[in-house]
């Protein structure tokens, strides 16, 4: 390693990286991830200019950010962005990351909505917008209207839309369905908080340092799913679809909320590891 007063090369500043970020399974995927956003490069440059040496603007930079990461702060809030659906999305301190497991709910909708359908959609708490926006990208010719109640992570998912060139999604602000006034859609999907008051997971990880708004949900984990499931019904038209991401062990009473609704048709779907992750419910007269 050189001197303190001579900045690294890309590959000791790898290598420096993985050993202090040691105590994480994902100390190497960390370290390259901060790396490559600190140099402006991508993966293949990572490697084939590892000789080059990092200016001392970016070295400086790349230990910040390793020290915040370091202290458990997430990735994808340290580089301002993360990938979802093979898209990319700015991402605010004030939303939700976007996770792997919530494409589910995307590839579900996206089943309830053919190719050439010009169907109307509402996307309840849209975050960053991610999953308007994967559903608007596969669904040009759809009509999506997606709101939150941060004004400040609207303008986040505003922009994302803009950035995608999706010229099909509107943003409204509010909570919920409130905002929809008299609309009606034929699909309602939501990713919205699940996670009881008082869960310890919720000082663990990354999670730790992300929007208690967008992720605890009153003292059982359901108070937004529940207000949800009885708006939604409002919303849409007959025959149509709302499809909801919940935890791992709530699909019984999701459904239950659902059956109180007078929604048929409900059923759970699972996530890739397993887990009972969406549920959707069908709506006959309003």
């Amino acid at each position: 390693m050189p001197d303190q007063n001579t900045p690294p090369t890309i590959r000791q500043a790898r290598e420096q990286a993985i050993k202090e970020l040691s105590g994480r399974d994902s100390a190497t995927i960390d370290a390259e991830v901060l790396l490559m956003h600190c140099c402006t490069i991508d993966r293949g440059n990572l490697w084939t200019q590892e000789q080059q040496p990092l200016t001392a603007e970016q070295y400086d930079k790349f230990q910040q950010l390793l020290q915040l990461r370091h202290q458990g702060y997430p990735i994808a809030h340290l580089t301002g962005e993360k990938e979802f659906w093979s898209l990319p999305f700015a991402i605010s301190p004030n939303s939700l990351i976007p996770r792997p497991e919530t494409e589910l709910l995307v590839e579900q909708a996206l089943l309830r909505i053919a190719e050439t359908s010009v169907l109307s959609i509402a996307d309840l708490g849209t975050g960053c917008g991610n999953i308007a926006a994967a559903i608007g990208h596969e669904r040009p010719d759809s009509k999506i209207i997606a709101t939150d109640i941060d004004a400040d992570t609207l303008s986040v998912a505003r922009q994302n839309f803009e950035n995608l060139g999706l010229m099909n999604i509107g943003c409204l602000p509010g909570s919920w369905c409130e905002p929809l006034g008299k609309r009606r859609f034929n699909i309602i999907v939501s990713n919205p908080p699940y996670i009881a008051a008082g869960d310890p997971h919720l000082h663990q990880g990354d999670v730790a340092h992300e929007p208690g708004l967008a992720l605890i949900a009153g003292s059982d984990g359901l108070s937004a799913i529940r207000v949800i499931i009885e708006q939604a019904r409002h919303h849409l038209e007959p025959g149509g679809w709302l499809l909801l991401e919940h935890g791992f062990d709530q699909q019984d009473n999701v459904s239950r909320l659902f059956l109180q609704q007078d929604y048929i048709n409900i059923q759970c779907y699972r996530d890739l590891s397993g887990h009972p992750r969406v549920t959707e419910g069908q709506i006959t007269t309003n």
